[in-house]
């Protein structure tokens, strides 16, 4: 069976690709949120400018007179505000409320552009790299004020000509796609270089240096396709993907939703089973690692812990709607790419069994039964969350279970894999 064969290596790669997954939704929230005291911004002056005198080109007495040369009009000069975070660290909000998804962790000393402010004054709107990035507590920033000129062809007032999303990026990998299969044992790092561009190659860098052949990045379903239903937009994932792939890195892209995000088009789990294996499908065809692919994604795995009800839309986890969740998802790959390898979403690593959350071997085990005890047209590997947390990775779960020290439980030893495992040999 498919899923015997390459155990061993979702064991070990899980170890290091799929430890660190439950740290790839929203980012930690460590920063004051009491309501910031308004800061009023300081009104832009407009610059003005001494006209520029053109002294018009005599007339020509010629049948095929050229026109004459107009002197290019002198840059504008443009006022641009820039903030500077002053805190240790700041939450970017997609919204000017603290109620808003948090999309960045900002920083202190991070700059950005301001693109504008709340009616209130306590909430500043910011770009980076061009592009508006969310909205910040204004008493946590200082902002000053810089003269840039404006490159010629590009509008003033510091506007740049958005990316268009559905253009593979200029120069993008021409090469030869490494290929979706894992040797034994082996061995990747989840890498976090969506929206930190300026880290992205540095990143991938020393993971190939490192001697790692696999990368696990988050691919969310709402930075892809949150406009609505069929509305992608890949300008950041083309850039993950071909930056990866220029380096030999092969992708597990783990595909699922920030279980804060409110208002979703597509709603939560499980209703959203057929909208998110069309997102999946998507993202599959597109990095099918085809000849003349824009990229190439090896694997993808579907979802992230969803024994917790906060992953599963704040719903009592349920073993067997995920399977089909998980099913449709597969196929819909498969149908993309048979050669791209389909992993089940690791679990939470927890003791609780109530309606917000539900022990990852119970879980494990009732999804089984949910497949009719056979995974074929489910997955191709099973995803454990081995974290191991305080004890050795060679400690005995019996010991960790018995001993206060480590825990409590089995499932704070690594070799807790061992006891998901015997859950797969239990059923063929």
């Amino acid at each position: 069976m498919v899923t015997k064969r390459i155990l061993a290596t979702i064991t070990a790669l899980a170890a290091v690709l799929v430890l660190a997954a439950c740290g790839g939704g929203a980012e930690p929230t460590p920063t004051p949120t009491k309501t910031p005291a308004a800061q009023e911004l300081p009104a832009t002056p407009t610059p003005t400018l001494a006209p520029v005198s053109v002294e018009p080109a005599p007339a020509q007495e010629q049948s095929a007179a050229q026109p004459a040369d107009t002197p290019a009009p002198a840059p504008t000069p443009v006022i641009e505000k820039i903030a500077r975070v002053t805190a240790d660290q700041l939450n970017i909000r997609s919204t000017p409320s603290t109620d808003g998804t948090i999309v960045k962790l900002a920083l202190t000393g991070e700059t950005y552009t301001v693109l504008g402010q709340s009616d209130d004054g306590q909430w500043l709107e910011l770009a980076e790299n061009g592009n508006a990035l969310g909205w910040a507590a204004a008493e946590f920033m200082t902002v000053e004020e810089r003269v840039v000129e404006a490159p010629a062809g590009q509008p003033s007032g510091g506007e740049q000509t958005a990316e268009q999303p559905t253009q593979a990026p200029a120069g993008g990998f021409t090469g030869s796609f490494a290929p979706a299969t894992m040797s034994s044992p082996d061995y990747g790092a989840q890498v976090f270089v969506w929206w930190r561009e300026e880290i992205r190659d540095r990143d991938l860098d020393l993971m190939k240096e490192g001697g790692f052949n696999w990368i696990k990045q988050s691919f969310s379903w709402e930075s892809i396709e949150g406009a609505g239903r069929g509305q992608y937009d890949w300008s950041i994932a083309d850039k993950v993907v071909t930056h990866a792939n220029e380096r030999g890195l092969k992708i597990l892209a783990r595909l699922s939703l920030d279980p804060d995000k409110q208002g979703f088009w597509a709603g939560a789990p499980p209703a959203s089973g057929d909208a998110f294996a069309e997102y999946a499908g998507a993202l599959a065809s597109r990095y099918n690692c085809q000849p003349g692919a824009i990229g190439c994604i090896q694997a993808f795995q579907i979802w992230n812990e969803p024994n917790l009800a906060r992953e599963w839309g704040g719903k009592r986890p349920n073993p067997a709607e995920y399977a089909e969740f998980l099913g449709k998802a597969y196929r819909a790959i498969k149908a993309a790419n048979p050669n791209a390898i389909v992993i089940s979403a690791g679990m939470a690593p927890t003791g609780d069994n109530s309606d917000i959350a539900m022990p990852d071997d119970l879980f494990y085990d009732q999804m089984y039964q949910a497949m009719g005890g056979n995974s074929n047209g489910y997955f191709d590997a099973l995803g454990v969350h081995g974290a191991g947390y305080a004890a050795p990775p060679e400690l005995d779960p019996a010991e960790a279970a018995s001993n206060s020290k480590y825990g409590g439980y089995r499932f704070f030893a690594f070799r807790h894999v061992e006891d998901i495992r015997a859950i797969m040999e239990k059923y063929g």
